[in-house]
């Protein structure tokens, strides 16, 4: 009897063990999960973030235009890292900045004068929409950033305004 009462016990312990690892991985799944959405809604806020920079340089790449005279060429004064640093940025009739070539590449290059980051370092891919004549950074997680090269407009598009 004492022998089954042993036995008994021994079932029950590793019952116990067994509902408590059960719990503890769904414990763990739930907060994966909720991690990792997490994570979704970071790379989405940073391509956000980087829109708002984007209009902000834009503005004020404008702004130096306008008050040095309108030039075809602007040299734009860039403070980076605590290293000052000078760009020539081509512009448009209307203000804007073009892309020294009209491809992927120009485009990858005016990202990183205006910004100061290369497109490698933010996660971005770059095309060139020639009929468009727009440059189209989008992440990796779906939201792209849509710079029109006629007017400077700037459009934030979120993954599910693309699909």
């Amino acid at each position: 009897m004492a022998a089954q009462r042993s036995a008994d016990d021994s079932l029950m312990s590793i019952y116990r063990q067994l509902i408590a690892l059960a719990l503890l991985l769904l414990l763990l799944g739930i907060i994966g999960i909720r991690y990792f959405n997490g994570l979704q809604q970071v790379a989405d806020n940073s391509l956000q973030l980087e829109h708002n920079r984007l209009l902000n340089v834009l503005a004020m790449v404008r702004s130096q235009w306008l008050s040095q005279g309108k030039p075809s060429t602007l040299l734009a004064d860039w403070q980076l890292s605590g290293v000052p640093q000078q760009d020539a940025l081509l512009m448009d009739k209307g203000g804007w900045p073009l892309p020294a070539t009209f491809d992927a590449a120009g485009c990858q290059q005016l990202w990183q004068q205006l910004l100061g980051a290369s497109v490698a370092q933010a996660g971005i891919t770059v095309s060139y929409q020639t009929d468009a004549q727009q440059c189209d950074y989008q992440s990796s997680s779906g939201p792209s950033i849509r710079y029109q090269l006629r007017n400077g407009r700037v459009i934030f598009l979120t993954a599910k305004a693309e699909q």
